[in-house]
């Protein structure tokens, strides 16, 4: 495979890079398939790559003469690992063949008729699926999966903490450590809130399980709260061993309840 720097000439993938990704899209869809998620069949002729664009916007699909068409602007690839940038493909993938959420006025949309803490629910649910399939394919470890991720997180990072993305964030640790960390599979999905964590050190937390819904309570250490949060603004002041240290170390202790 070719550096960027040559990606970066053709301003564009190089097609073994597109091949690559093309074959773990269709790998991904046959998986989904194989453990009963039902979604809409999507031809990979119709998907494309777009030349690198610093626009804001990773997918986007648009409809002519009756089919969807999807594009995907790799302007993150110059930025991180291969890795990285597959893992944010297929969640932007799952968005559009399970949950039928493909462009950002989707995502607007739902956040009008239902709320900011659906469409985050969204989006945990795609992190989940993405996690579980690299699990399961390729035997990724918490320590594997969040190495990927580390490389990556420094592209996203905000200047400011918001809570409801704060809360998404947590959401995701919360789901994917879980996840990992459970002797059977866990299909567990959770949303906290953190208003609770200054005065009393908790999270109330709704958690969407396989059959129902539960709300409860996680204990939070506020020390463990605040180094998550600076981790969330400033990841590159740390190491990825670090980075992975301080994730794992606030999900054990909500997980103690």
């Amino acid at each position: 495979m070719k550096g960027l720097e040559d990606l970066e000439e053709k301003a564009g993938l190089d097609d073994d890079v597109k091949e690559r990704l093309l074959k773990s899209i269709q790998d991904f869809g046959d998986w989904l398939t194989s453990i009963g998620i039902s979604y809409k069949k999507f031809d990979l002729d119709r998907i494309k790559f777009e030349p690198f664009s610093d626009q804001d916007w990773i997918m986007r699909v648009k409809t002519s003469e009756g089919k969807k068409y999807a594009s995907f602007n790799p302007y993150i690839l110059k930025n991180c690992s291969y890795e990285f940038f597959e893992i944010v493909i297929l969640h932007e993938y799952f968005h559009l063949i399970v949950q039928g959420v493909p462009n950002k006025e989707d995502a607007t949309k739902i956040k009008d008729d239902f709320g900011s803490d659906f469409m985050s629910l969204i989006d945990i649910e795609a992190d989940f699926y993405v996690a579980y399939y690299y699990k399961e394919k390729y035997q990724f470890t918490l320590e594997k999966y969040w190495t990927s991720y580390f490389d990556g997180s420094k592209i996203f990072i905000e200047k400011l903490i918001r809570n409801k993305k704060f809360e998404r964030f947590l959401g995701s640790v919360l789901t994917i450590n879980k996840l990992f960390e459970s002797q059977e599979c866990s299909f567990d999905l959770y949303l906290p809130s953190i208003s609770p964590v200054f005065t009393q050190e908790k999270m109330s937390v709704l958690v969407i399980r396989q059959k129902h819904i539960a709300f409860e309570q996680f204990s939070t250490k506020y020390e463990d709260f605040r180094d998550l949060k600076k981790l969330y603004i400033q990841p590159d002041h740390l190491s990825v061993d670090g980075y992975i240290a301080i994730i794992k170390k606030f999900t054990d202790n909500a997980f103690l309840n």
